[in-house]
């Protein structure tokens, strides 16, 4: 199994509406070590900036206003954007994706892994549950190949044959 990216290594885009909760969860992060994090005020923002932004885990509250946590996360994979965000289509994503909710009802965990939710973490959060989250999700991670820049042609892996 690969080691997967140390937590100074991966990139995070926290998603979180309410400004003081996003400022702390920012906090929390950055004093677990975590130097490179986007931030966006709303679903909407946030998909806007992943047309431009390598991100390697996503942090979302769940209960966000115009659009939920729930339909952030169904447009990410399905590769949708809602009336408004540009660009309106992307390609669908699997970027791991964890959930932060005040409510974990059996109904809201089960649309969620239906959408596609790498994990939960009921608030108030807990510094050390949020690392060990995103350990496990960074173990599965490895390391990507750098993307080639928009408009250039991608270079094919290379391969050791025998001579």
């Amino acid at each position: 199994m690969t080691a997967g990216l140390r937590l100074d290594e991966i990139s995070l885009l926290v998603v979180e509406d309410d400004a003081f909760t996003r400022n702390l969860i920012l906090s929390i992060l950055r004093n677990l070590g975590v130097r490179t994090i986007a931030e966006a005020n709303g679903a909407g923002v946030a998909l806007e900036m992943l047309a431009a932004t390598d991100v390697d885990i996503i942090i979302s509250d769940i209960q966000m206003s115009p659009v939920n946590g729930i339909e952030f996360l169904r447009h990410l994979r399905a590769g949708t954007r809602p009336a408004g965000v540009v660009p309106p289509q992307a390609p669908p994503s699997q970027i791991p994706v964890i959930f932060l909710t005040a409510h974990a009802q059996a109904k809201l965990v089960e649309l969620a892994r239906a959408a596609g939710v790498s994990a939960f973490l009921t608030k108030p959060i807990r510094p050390a549950l949020l690392r060990d989250r995103l350990l496990q999700i960074s173990a599965t991670l490895g390391r990507r190949e750098p993307e080639p820049a928009r408009g250039e042609p991608a270079q094919p892996a290379s391969l050791d044959l025998p001579a």
